[in-house]
């Protein structure tokens, strides 16, 4: 029996009571009295569920734990109990260290398989859907071997001349392609963490990565790596119930990357993952991933509805104008989400917002300014810039932590009031299902594809796309020639 275990429909969730004693300890993010701690599990099979249970149960262990002792009277202590005690800190600390970590993996591992799942819902209309298969399994190749590069070029830079170093000692051999040696994998990958080649972001997924094949293989030893341990990890992986896209995009990558560190200084003599192929079911698709037309005007019109008293500011303010911002944008919600008032600005004649890696989590990491449809200023939008303010709009400063940035906590209570709705269709997502609706109104609008793809921060399809740029003035005409939505506003 899983004592924390509860399910709402057909989803599962870890729930677990503050014990009475504790009640006034924990706040929750409006700063209320905490009661329980509840997290959605993101899955509806009952045995993942369990898995997933876990990290929960021994974070919140932790804090109850931590709560209990520092409501004890702190007793005087001789120098021998001191020095105990800092040692069962330390001990704890690297504890905590270990959970956090294993906190982090679930929650990269949840991220990677949205991330997988929106990608493998993108329509293309002009292509059947083997031959938009096709095309969008190049471009993920494209991007993963232009990463790959760049991290090697930077890794060579980094370490010029130490294959020479290695080859140089035991008459020329290098020391872990002899038997007993020992190269460290989680080594290799912090020495790629370090070259600055991905972003923090990626560094942290990636690291529970090669975390869990080190756990798989039962030892940290990149020397002894071989092409079937690969693939017998990769199989495992399967049999657990991931996707293809997301072994292919979220784990293989970051054990590459650390042997090539390894290949780069002749310390191996081959890449054991290089070119590693996945071998898994298809995934299907039952529907579109856009926001039906329902869907849409469900959201649309409660966002413009009254919300409850009891949300914070910020919440309420988010609910109002997140959802119309992407439905006129087709951003992504994370980088609505972290707007700032200083990002709604005139530039020119035109009324913009400006998504940029400053205010937080850009996926392209490049800037980018969009220009505001007349229906949302005609809504009052503009009523929120504040020249020079870096205050954020939809919640509250100082909240989150780099793990969970708040932006990407209030993107997930946005999602799930969205299901509240109504808009529960298992096959879309309550809020990228507004990119994709984007990409499908500005076909239909005759907004050419270049132009829909600089306002969305999709990267051109070809080389001549990175040249040159549009005027905002023309991509304001282009924006506004997405029909306006007729409700809740009129």
């Amino acid at each position: 029996m899983c004592s924390y275990l509860d399910q709402v429909r057909a989803t599962y969730y870890f729930r677990r009571a503050v014990p009475l004693d504790l009640v006034g300890c924990f706040a929750t993010a409006t700063g209320k009295p905490r009661t329980e701690w509840k997290f959605s599990l993101r899955t509806k099979d009952r045995e993942t569920a369990k898995r997933l249970l876990r990290p929960h149960e021994v974070e919140t262990d932790k804090l109850i734990d931590d709560a209990r002792a520092a409501l004890q009277p702190t007793p005087v202590l001789s120098p021998g109990e001191i020095a105990a005690q800092q040692r069962a800190a330390e001990e704890q600390a690297a504890q905590a260290a270990l959970e956090a970590e294993s906190m982090a993996r679930r929650e990269a591992r949840s991220e990677l398989r949205t991330r997988w799942r929106q990608r493998r819902r993108t329509s293309t209309a002009m292509l059947s859907p083997e031959e938009a298969a096709a095309v969008d399994l190049l471009k993920e190749r494209d991007a993963e071997l232009e990463e790959l590069r760049a991290a090697v070029a930077t890794m060579r830079a980094a370490t010029e001349g130490r294959a020479e170093a290695v080859e140089g000692r035991q008459g020329g051999a290098a020391p872990c392609l002899q038997s007993g040696s020992s190269l460290s994998l989680s080594g290799l990958y912090e020495r790629f963490a370090a070259s600055g080649a991905a972003n923090p972001k990626t560094v942290v997924k990636w690291r529970s990565r090669v975390a869990a094949l080190i756990d798989f293989l039962g030892h940290d030893d990149a020397g002894r790596v071989s092409r079937a341990d690969l693939n017998r990890w990769a199989g495992a992986l399967v049999a657990k119930g991931l996707a293809k896209k997301t072994i292919v995009d979220g784990y293989l990558p970051a054990v590459r990357v650390a042997l090539a560190v390894a290949h780069d200084d002749g310390a191996i003599a081959a890449n054991p993952a290089s070119g590693l192929r996945v071998r898994a079911p298809k995934a299907v698709q039952l529907r579109e991933r856009d926001l039906s037309d329902y869907e849409a005007a469900t959201i649309l019109m409660a966002a413009s509805g009254i919300h409850s008293d009891r949300l914070a500011p910020e919440h309420a303010l988010a609910r109002r104008w997140v959802p119309w911002l992407c439905a006129y944008t087709g951003a992504r919600v994370g980088e609505i989400a972290q707007l700032r008032a200083m990002d709604i600005r005139q530039e020119g004649e035109v009324w913009i917002i400006h998504i940029t890696p400053e205010a937080g989590s850009v996926k392209t990491g490049t800037a980018r300014s969009v220009p505001i449809h007349s229906h949302l200023v005609e809504q009052g939008i503009l009523a929120l810039a504040k020249q020079g303010d870096a205050t954020p709009l939809f919640y509250r400063e100082g909240a989150g932590n780099e793990i969970n940035p708040a932006s990407k906590v209030r993107a997930a209570d946005l999602a799930k009031w969205v299901r509240t709705l109504g808009v529960d269709d298992p096959e879309v997502q309550p809020n990228h299902g507004w990119r994709h609706r984007f990409k499908t109104m500005s076909r239909a609008a005759g907004i050419p594809e270049y132009d829909a793809d600089r306002i969305q921060g999709h990267k051109p399809r070809h080389e001549g796309g990175k040249y040159g740029s549009g005027s905002l003035a023309a991509l304001r005409d282009a924006i506004d020639r997405i029909p306006r939505y007729k409700v809740g506003t009129e």
